[in-house]
C-alpha cells in the first residue's frame, strides 16, 4: 500500500468570519469555522492520519474538546500512512464529520430562535437549503514519497487547481424574500420579522428591518457545543475600558459604588445591555453603551414602543425605569455640577489590531521533512495561544481570531501599542528556528487602525486590513515587511496614516516615540497645539532644494532645531523629561525633511488621542500620577 499527503480546505471564510454587523457575529463566526475544522481534523486523526497542521495527535484534549481555546485553521494537512483507509474514504468521512458539527450548531440556534418567536417565522424550506449548502470543501492528495518538500508543493498546487474549478451548485433563489443584512448573498430566514413586536426583535438583537440568513442567525444566536450561551464584548465596551479601569483603581470609593449600581441594573435580562462573557472585562461585564449619555438617550428612544406593550411575556417592560435610574447615576458620576464627581464621558475610540506573519510561504519551502513542518505548526499554535494571553490578560483587549500567524483583535487605546510590540517580539522569538530559504528570520507585520465605536463594524475591519497591508509595504525591497502601521480615522477630517519598519526595543522606533509623546501629553509637557504647529513647520520646509550633502546636513540641523524649539515649549512649572536632538533625528533619519516633519506631526496627533485614554486609565483621583503614567505608557 501507499501513504499519501492529504490536504483539506474548509470554507467559505467570508461567510463564517468576515460577514458581520456585531462583534459577536465576527467572533462566533471564527469560533464556528474553528469547531467545524476541528471536527474534520479529529476524524482524520481517528482514522489513523498523522496530522501536520494542526500538529495534534489522536486523543489530544485540544482536539477532542469543541470548547477548547485552541483554534484550528480552515486548512488541514495530514499524512495518511500505509494501512489506513483510502484517501477518498477518509476525505468523505472528514467532510461528513464537519457537516455534522455545523448542523448541530445551526440547529441549536434555530431552536433558540423558535423559542423566542413563533415557529412559522423561520422559513423552514430556505433554512434547510442554506444549512445544507453552507460549507464548501476542497481536497487534494498525492502519494507521499521520500521528498516531503516536493510532495507538499505538488499537493498545494493540486488544491489550488481544485479551488479554481469550484462547485457551482444550482441557484435556489426565493422571489420576494429580502436578503441577509450581513452580506446580501442569501435570503433571510426571518420571513416576517417586520411584523414582530419590537421587544421580540430586541430579544433577538435585531436592528429595525435587519434580516438574517441561516449562517447569520447561527452567528447571532448560536451556542457553544457545551450549550453555553456565547457572548462577546462590543466595540463600545473596548473603547470604554480605560475609563472603567480608572474608576476601579480606587476600590470602595463613591465612584465605584455608583458604577456598581449601574452594573446591578444591567445584570437582569434587558434590552439595553449585553454581556461580555465569563472571562473578559469582569470589572464591568456589560457592553457599556449606557455609560455614554448619547447612547443612553438612544436606548431610551428605542423603548418608547416597549413601554406601551403590556404583553406579559415582554421581558423589557421595566427597562424605561431602569434606564432612568442609570441616567441619574451617570449624571452624578460624570458631571461636575450639583455634587457630581466629574469623571467625564468615557473615551469613544478603540484600536483594531491586525497582524500577519511575513515570509511564511518561503519558510515552508525551506522545510524538507514532515517532522520539522509539524514542529513549525506546533510553534504557530503556541504563538496563537500566547497572542490571546497577551491581548486579553496583559493588555485588556479581546481576541477575535488567532490562527497561527494571523491575528485579529480589538484593544483599548491606552494599551494598543504595548500589545502590538509584545506580539511582534513574541512571534520573532518563537519562530526564530524557522528562517526562510535565504536565512531571513520570520517577522510579524502589524497594523493598528484607530476608529470611533459608532463606525460600522465593516468599516472598522476594513480600516484594520488597510493598516495591515500598509505595514507590509515599504518604500523599497529592503523596507518591506516587518512593519508597524498606525492609522487613525477621526469622525470628521482626513485619516492620518504612518508606517515604519520595526526597530529593536530601546531604539526609538515608531511605537516608542508615540508612547513618549503620549506620556508628555499626560504630564502637560507638550502644548495641545504642537502637532498642528509642526504641520505648519513642515510646510515651511516643503520643496527646499539642496545641491550638496553639506547643504542637506545644514537643512536637517535647521529642521531639528526648529522642531526641538516647538517640542520644548511647555506649561510653566512642569518638570520636563528632556527631548534630545537624537529624538528628532530618529524621525528624520533616511527621510525627506518635509515628509519627516509631517510624520512627526502625525505621530503627535495620534499620541494626543492615546493620551486622552491613558489619563482616563490613571483614574481621576490618582495620588501618584507619575507612577500610574509609567504603568500604562
Amino acid at each position: 500500500m501507499t501513504s499519501y499527503l492529504y490536504v483539506l480546505s474548509i470554507g467559505p471564510v467570508q461567510d463564517f468570519i468576515a460577514a458581520a454587523r456585531r462583534t459577536r457575529d465576527l467572533w462566533f463566526g471564527s469560533y464556528l469555522l474553528s469547531v467545524i475544522s476541528k471536527a474534520a481534523a479529529r476524524e482524520i486523526a481517528n482514522s489513523g492520519g498523522y496530522l501536520i497542521f494542526p500538529a495534534l495527535d489522536k486523543g489530544d484534549p485540544r482536539l477532542e474538546s469543541s470548547d477548547s481555546e485552541f483554534n484550528v485553521a480552515n486548512v488541514i494537512l495530514a499524512i495518511l500512512p500505509d494501512g489506513t483507509k483510502d484517501p477518498k474514504t477518509i476525505n468523505e468521512n472528514a467532510q461528513h464529520a464537519a457537516r455534522r458539527e455545523w448542523m448541530n450548531l445551526a440547529e441549536k440556534a434555530r431552536s433558540d430562535a423558535r423559542r423566542i418567536i413563533r415557529s412559522d417565522e423561520i422559513g423552514q424550506e430556505i433554512w434547510n437549503d442554506q444549512v445544507k449548502d453552507a460549507i464548501e470543501f476542497y481536497a487534494a492528495w498525492a502519494p507521499h514519497g521520500k521528498d516531503y518538500g516536493k510532495t507538499r508543493t505538488k499537493v498545494m498546487r493540486l488544491l489550488a487547481g481544485r479551488k479554481s474549478i469550484r462547485d457551482f451548485r444550482p441557484a435556489k433563489g426565493h422571489f420576494g424574500i429580502p436578503k441577509s443584512s450581513l452580506d446580501g448573498a442569501r435570503e433571510s430566514v426571518l420571513q416576517k420579522n417586520k411584523s414582530l413586536p419590537k421587544w421580540l426583535s430586541m430579544q433577538m438583537r435585531l436592528n429595525e428591518g435587519e434580516q438574517l440568513c441561516a449562517i447569520g442567525l447561527t452567528k447571532r444566536l448560536g451556542r457553544r457545543q457545551s450549550g453555553e450561551k456565547s457572548t462577546f464584548p462590543s466595540v463600545v465596551r473596548v473603547a470604554a475600558d480605560p475609563w472603567i479601569r480608572g474608576i476601579r483603581r480606587c476600590q470602595g470609593d463613591e465612584a465605584n459604588r455608583i458604577l456598581d449600581k449601574i452594573e446591578a441594573l444591567c445584570e437582569v435580562k434587558n434590552s439595553f445591555s449585553t454581556g461580555t462573557g465569563n472571562k473578559l472585562y469582569q470589572d464591568f461585564p456589560f457592553d457599556g453603551q449606557v455609560l455614554y449619555p448619547s447612547r443612553l438617550a438612544t436606548a431610551k428612544d428605542n423603548l418608547k414602543d416597549i413601554s406601551t406593550d403590556l404583553d406579559e411575556e415582554n421581558p423589557f417592560k421595566n427597562d424605561p425605569s431602569k434606564l432612568s435610574q442609570i441616567e441619574n447615576n451617570i449624571h452624578k458620576l460624570q458631571k461636575k455640577d450639583n455634587g457630581g464627581l466629574g469623571y467625564g464621558e468615557p473615551n469613544q475610540y478603540l484600536a483594531v489590531l491586525r497582524a500577519d506573519g511575513d515570509r511564511i510561504g518561503k519558510a515552508l519551502s525551506a522545510i524538507q521533512s514532515s517532522d520539522k513542518h509539524r514542529e513549525f505548526s506546533r510553534q504557530l499554535a503556541e504563538f496563537a495561544s500566547e497572542a490571546k494571553k497577551i491581548v486579553e490578560t496583559d493588555f485588556h483587549g479581546c481576541m477575535v481570531f488567532s490562527g497561527g500567524d494571523d491575528v485579529l483583535a480589538f484593544l483599548p487605546l491606552d494599551t494598543c501599542l504595548k500589545a502590538t510590540r509584545a506580539l511582534h517580539d513574541k512571534f520573532g522569538k518563537m519562530l526564530a528556528a524557522f528562517p526562510d530559504e535565504k536565512g531571513n528570520p520570520l517577522t510579524l507585520s502589524t497594523g493598528i487602525a484607530i476608529g470611533h465605536f459608532l463606525e460600522p463594524l465593516e468599516n472598522l475591519l476594513n480600516f484594520g486590513m488597510e493598516a495591515e497591508k500598509a505595514a507590509k509595504k515599504g518604500k523599497d525591497a529592503d523596507d518591506e515587511r516587518d512593519g508597524l502601521a498606525v492609522h487613525i480615522y477621526p469622525r470628521s477630517g482626513v485619516p492620518i496614516k504612518i508606517r515604519e519598519k520595526w526597530k529593536p526595543k530601546g531604539k526609538k522606533g515608531l511605537d516608542e516615540r508615540i508612547q513618549k509623546w503620549a506620556k508628555m501629553h499626560c504630564q502637560n509637557e507638550l502644548p495641545d497645539s504642537v502637532a498642528y504647529e509642526m504641520h505648519d513647520l513642515a510646510e515651511d520646509y516643503r520643496n527646499w532644494n539642496t545641491s550638496s550633502i553639506e547643504e542637506e546636513n545644514k537643512l536637517r540641523n535647521l529642521i531639528v532645531s526648529d522642531a526641538l524649539r516647538l517640542l520644548r515649549r511647555k506649561y510653566p512649572g512642569m518638570k520636563t523629561e528632556p527631548i534630545t536632538r537624537g529624538d528628532i533625528a530618529a524621525v528624520l533619519k533616511n527621510e525627506d525633511p518635509y515628509a519627516a516633519i509631517s510624520k512627526m506631526a502625525s505621530e503627535l496627533i495620534i499620541a494626543r488621542r492615546l493620551a486622552a485614554a491613558i489619563k482616563q486609565a490613571q483614574g481621576k483621583k490618582s495620588k501618584n500620577n507619575d507612577q500610574m503614567i509609567q504603568e500604562v505608557v
